[in-house]
């Protein structure tokens, strides 16, 4: 007696039910390889983060500026790459920096664990690292981001009044007796206040502060639409959104702009400005140039399977009217 062999399922069917555990196994190698083989993916910054850059570059030399750090690892991706990108800008230009936190209690801890890492880099590459109270302050956490970004914008003083920093080898001190902070009355003592931020306190900061001093965001992919309303009503001078922004910072970094390349091409032209340099032969890679080659082989992925699905759809639905 014969055994009936099971009937093979119809193209359109097999497309549509296409094994999970292949999907998600050709996704992770896929998404790993770029981490460890170098891929070059071609760059056109966009025009917020050219505005983001230009001002960064065109702050004074030895000036200081006030960081909204509103990350933490959830969005290290993005924020993180962002906040290294920036940091390393300000170090290179010696300027001393103020950061406090409005949007989470791991936020301080997190951007301090970041710096400490972009000193060691310095380090390798034989620079000075930033130093504590002398070249940079951590003022801590405040719980109430509309509240405290409010009372930065009136009477900064109050508001980071009392707060202490940790000079190396001396006890806690007033953070207005460092360097970075001394005469410093209120926001608008500071030439830009920088928000890196996975959070709405960017929304509270356009609200509060907004007219008292230049305003600059670095904002995570989702939150690009609504900065980029916020950067057309020029209320801040520049963004760079999610992990495009960072490949666009890094990539001026190493560039600059209206600067020709290696190839004698201007790299990141602009009408806006004139040459601006960049740091050639410096760690300007990071997070940008590592995640950015995988990100697009995650969405050609999706695209593919996406196309293969409707092509399923297509199939069924014709074998089924016949």
């Amino acid at each position: 007696m014969s055994v009936a062999q099971p009937a093979k399922r119809p193209l359109g069917e097999r497309l549509q039910s296409l094994p999970k555990f292949w999907i998600y196994s050709i996704l992770l190698v896929l998404t790993t390889i770029p981490l460890f083989v170098t891929v070059s993916v071609p760059n056109e910054p966009q025009e917020p983060a050219i505005d983001l850059y230009a001002s960064l570059m065109q702050l004074p030399e030895g000036g200081r500026v006030l960081i909204a750090s509103d990350w933490t690892g959830s969005t290290r991706g993005e924020s993180g790459g962002e906040f290294d990108a920036i940091i390393r800008i300000l170090m290179r230009k010696k300027i001393k920096f103020a950061i406090y936190s409005t949007a989470d209690p791991q936020a301080p801890l997190v951007a301090r664990d970041s710096i400490a890492r972009l000193n060691d880099e310095r380090r390798k590459a034989g620079l000075a690292p930033y130093e504590r109270f002398t070249d940079w302050v951590s003022v801590g956490y405040f719980p109430n981001s509309e509240g405290a970004t409010n009372g930065i914008a009136n009477d900064i003083r109050s508001v980071f009044g009392g707060r202490k920093d940790f000079p190396p080898g001396r006890p806690p001190t007033d953070i207005f007796q460092s360097p970075v902070l001394q005469g410093v009355r209120s926001v608008s003592d500071f030439p830009m206040l920088i928000v890196i931020t996975a959070s709405k306190t960017s929304n509270f900061t356009v609200e509060r502060v907004y007219g008292k001093t230049p305003l600059a965001f670095a904002v995570t992919g989702v939150m690009g639409p609504e900065t980029q309303v916020f950067y057309q009503s020029k209320q801040i001078v520049g963004f760079a959104g999610g992990l495009k922004g960072v490949y666009d910072l890094e990539t001026m970094m190493e560039h600059g702009i209206n600067n020709p390349g290696p190839d004698g091409k201007i790299v990141v032209p602009s009408s806006k400005y004139g040459q601006i340099p960049g740091f050639p032969g410096m760690p300007n890679k990071g997070k940008g140039t590592l995640y950015y080659p995988t990100l697009h082989v995650a969405l050609a992925l999706l695209i593919l399977t996406v196309i293969i699905g409707n092509v399923g759809m297509f199939l069924s639905k014709r074998a089924n009217q016949r």
